[in-house]
């Protein structure tokens, strides 16, 4: 029973070891963990030596264990019935076949229950909890094993191999390398967090990796209502004066056509480096330091324009529409949001999206896109042809709002509280 045992926990902790936790144990010297690791690159060949050591076993306890358990159980079971049966004048012939068939029963039920506890569950289940721990004990004694039996096992991995060919079976390209599709690794990051190993920071960062690539770049743009432009031909003093006000890094130049009419790009930076240097004054035009802007589409995947801004060096691109007019911009720091959140701009001063005034009431920005408001406030506010809480408003509404408007939607009510000329700044939501 112990050896069926421990052949079953090898095969079952082989099954369920994964590589990268015996990876560190090996690097740091351990031996067992080296060995299995070793034994997961040949999984089959060593899943056969463990079904060879159970199916030895189980017939070993098969032959011997049923006469041994017998051997002990019939005595005392002839002795007492021979004591009954010879009240009741039976003789003895009978009473030895009667102890005999007990004898049997008891045996089967006692070894049967043996088998299935002590030499297949017990081990399975500790296989399964801990199978990187079980690898480390069953390594060395199972490589023994195989290399005694190596004949036999090579041809049962042959045969087995030969089996699935026949049906149609083949191995995977990469073996038994536990590869997961994306997915299988959103479940798990939710199965982590549900279970405590990720906190709700941690978990919300790993899945916005898995949406992030495949967003539309407007989700992440500051549209053109809320774009802080210079024009083409602003001088130095000017410039500073904007920079001043609103502390962004990166500014769009435009011409004299106006917000459809992006030059270029202006870097403060580079504009302070001159005036540090003594390069400019107050009154020196900005234009020879604009330099070539970055146009896209708004419909753009998200992976696709960061890995093209990363190969152009560029942190900023002009998101365009499909009327060639500007739909807003983006920077890096912006895409990168979609998957961290928030960052605070060196020099921009903070504002915040969202602020919780009571567990039944918020103030939101009317920019924020509808699926976040969802998210923060737990509502079910629909999506539509529109992507912020402003847009959902002004659908709802048909027509321009005035503060103090209010949408009621389900269990929640929006009331705008601040208009900035016909965009919606700030909208109360109370839910209940």
């Amino acid at each position: 029973v112990a050896v069926n045992g421990f052949f079953v926990a090898a095969e079952f902790a082989l099954v369920g070891a994964r590589r990268t936790q015996l990876e560190p144990l090996a690097a740091g010297g351990n031996a067992e963990a080296a060995l299995a690791r070793d034994m997961l690159g040949d999984l089959d060949r060593y899943i056969a030596a463990a079904q060879l050591g159970i199916t030895l076993a189980s017939l070993a306890l098969g032959w011997v264990g049923e006469s041994a358990i017998a051997g002990l159980v019939e005595p005392p079971i002839e002795y007492g019935l021979e004591a009954l049966l010879g009240s009741l004048s039976v003789s003895e012939e009978i009473a030895l076949v009667v102890s005999h068939g007990i004898g049997v029963a008891v045996s089967f039920f006692v070894i049967t229950t043996l088998h299935i506890v002590l030499g297949e569950q017990a081990p399975k289940v500790m296989a399964i909890r801990a199978p990187e721990q079980v690898a480390l004990w069953i390594a060395r004694p199972l490589a023994v094993f195989n290399t005694v039996f190596a004949v036999f096992i090579r041809f049962l991995d042959w045969a087995t191999s030969l089996v699935l060919r026949l049906i149609g079976v083949r191995e995977p390209a990469g073996g038994h390398t536990k590869v997961h599709s994306a997915e299988e690794l959103r479940m798990l990051v939710e199965e982590s967090g549900e279970a405590g190993a990720l906190d709700q920071e941690e978990q919300a960062m790993l899945l916005n990796v898995f949406t992030f690539a495949d967003r539309p770049a407007y989700q992440a743009m500051i549209p053109r209502t809320e774009m802080l432009t210079i024009d083409h031909d602003a001088t130095l003093h000017e410039f500073v004066e904007l920079f001043a006000a609103s502390g962004h890094t990166r500014y769009p130049v435009l011409g004299p056509a106006g917000i459809d009419d992006v030059q270029g790009v202006v870097s403060a930076k580079e504009l302070l480096l001159l005036v540090r240097g003594g390069a400019l004054d107050d009154a020196s035009p900005i234009t020879p330091l604009i330099k070539p802007a970055f146009f896209t589409p708004e419909s753009k995947r998200v992976g696709d324009l960061l890995q093209e801004m990363r190969a152009s060096n560029t942190r900023l691109a002009v998101l365009i529409d499909e009327y060639g007019g500007v739909a807003g911009i983006v920077t890096l720091e912006d895409l990168i949001e979609q998957i961290i959140g928030d960052l605070s701009d060196d020099y921009a001063p903070d504002t915040q999206e969202l602020t919780t005034i009571d567990e039944h009431t918020s103030v939101v920005e009317g920019q924020v896109r509808i699926e976040d408001v969802n998210d923060e406030l737990d509502l079910a506010l629909p999506s539509g042809e529109y992507e912020t809480l402003a847009g959902f408003i002004l659908e709802q509404l048909g027509r321009l709002p005035q503060p103090g408007d209010a949408v009621h939607y389900k269990n929640a009510r929006l009331t705008v509280l601040e208009m900035q000329g016909p965009r919606i700044r700030r909208v109360e939501v109370t839910k209940g």
